[in-house]
């Protein structure tokens, strides 16, 4: 059996807010249609709204033919 590999595309880094006084950051693992993106910690996932990234059109936008 052939396995292909292809390469993963670079999501780049992204930090997210714990709280008022705290922020993770780490290489981005998966970007949710509502702005959150979870992140890799090398402790663990964690899963908020990125703060170093440009809000994402919203998912009824082209329905309406509407864009930025």
């Amino acid at each position: 059996m052939i396995h292909a590999v292809f390469p993963k595309p670079n999501r780049g880094y992204a930090t997210i807010m714990l709280s008022p006084y705290q922020s993770a950051q780490g290489p981005v693992l998966r970007e949710y249609r509502d702005g959150r993106v979870v992140i890799d910690t090398s402790r663990g996932e964690l899963t908020g709204r990125a703060l170093n990234r440009a809000p994402s059109m919203p998912a009824w936008m082209p329905m309406f033919g509407l864009a930025y």
